[in-house]
């Protein structure tokens, strides 16, 4: 079994996305040959430069069309498994499984909950479930999804990537008027709707306490929210010390200047870009939130917060704040917790067993 297709709807930023190119990568360098289904979008043309073409698949538009197109792509590319990823590419490959190959192998990764509908179209005939988080998997399994088909296996992160010192730190500082000793936190996310991240509860929370307004936030992402982002900014006169950095292929370089990976967000079924930037040696804030908890171990690696308190985000930063020692020593353990229990390579011997299993 050498010829893999990953399916997803579109291959921009987000996690389900982040998730088919790290694997489609890793996959590559263990000697697979692997092609992707998708509405194409950034991520497909870095894909595309390493060699992993994308095959336009309408997905979002329609499923039924796409499982009739995917009959195509299978036969092009002589697809030996489908390893789908969120609901819409659930579907098709189960549409097309189940009209045109019923042997076709499909494994499917759960980044997030379901509905009736789609439990009822993706959970007929597939042979693997992948669950990103424990919290994904419980979720499903108490909606009807059957267990003995399924399994947790968390997100990688490519230390390689993550784990190292940045040596233009001072170039940023320099740019943005951020003094060696200043606090600093970092988002990592799309900007959407702002409390869906926890983007306005930052600048509330700023806004609100009078030595929080002296913290710095960088704010790394795009989207939809940044012009009302900007407002808020504006109107909480924190012009000074938040600073959007939009979207960056160096996430990494501006996340290590910063003391503190923060993640305030509404709803997360995992929390990848938390668990990248804990990757870097930096503690994890979070609400207590979904698959939040299996990532931040409270004051061990982080902190876990009440649920859209922003007094009690604001009490665990100002711990952090004012106690560096502190800081660094959780910033210590979260790099550890992550090398030792979320890297690419232990994810991707579970992803391969389970091709192997199903064929």
């Amino acid at each position: 079994m050498k010829n893999i297709l990953l399916m997803v709807p579109r291959l921009n930023i987000g996690g389900a996305e982040t998730y088919t190119k790290l694997v489609a990568e890793n996959l590559q360098k263990r000697g697979y040959n692997v092609h992707i289904a998708s509405g194409g979008g950034l991520l497909a043309n870095k894909l595309a430069q390493k060699g992993i073409k994308n095959s336009w698949l309408p997905m979002r538009f329609s499923t039924d069309i796409s499982a009739y197109l995917l009959k195509y792509i299978v036969k092009k590319y002589n697809i030996d498994l489908i390893h789908a990823n969120s609901a819409a590419a659930g579907i098709t490959a189960m549409k097309y499984k189940q009209r045109y190959n019923e042997n076709m192998p499909v494994v499917f990764t759960a980044h997030g909950k379901f509905s009736t509908f789609e439990k009822e179209n993706i959970i007929k005939g597939c042979n693997k479930i992948i669950y990103v988080s424990h919290f994904v998997k419980n979720d499903a399994i108490r909606n009807g999804f059957k267990e003995n088909n399924a399994c947790v296996i968390y997100t990688g992160i490519d230390m390689q990537k993550f784990d190292k010192n940045i040596d233009n730190k001072h170039i940023i500082r320099e740019r943005y008027n951020i003094k060696q000793d200043d606090f600093v936190m970092a988002i990592v996310a799309r900007i959407k709707n702002l409390r869906n991240k926890g983007h306005q509860d930052l600048l509330e929370m700023m806004s609100k306490y009078t030595d929080a307004r002296n913290w710095h936030l960088l704010v790394i992402g795009k989207g939809k929210g940044m012009f009302k982002l900007k407002s808020l900014i504006k109107k909480y006169k924190l012009e000074n010390n938040v600073h959007c950095i939009g979207h960056v292929d160096n996430v990494e370089d501006f996340v290590c200047l910063s003391d503190v990976v923060v993640l305030p967000s509404d709803f997360e079924t995992f929390g990848l870009a938390l668990a990248e930037g804990m990757a870097m040696g930096k503690a994890g804030v979070a609400y207590n939130i979904g698959g939040i908890p299996e990532i931040i171990k409270d004051k061990e690696n982080g902190f876990l917060v009440k649920y859209k308190d922003i007094d009690d985000l604001y009490d665990k930063l100002s711990l952090l704040a004012n106690d560096r020692l502190l800081c660094k020593s959780l910033g210590t353990k979260a790099y550890n917790d992550i090398k030792n229990n979320l890297s690419v390579e232990k994810m991707m011997d579970k992803i391969e067993d389970i091709y192997n299993s199903v064929r």
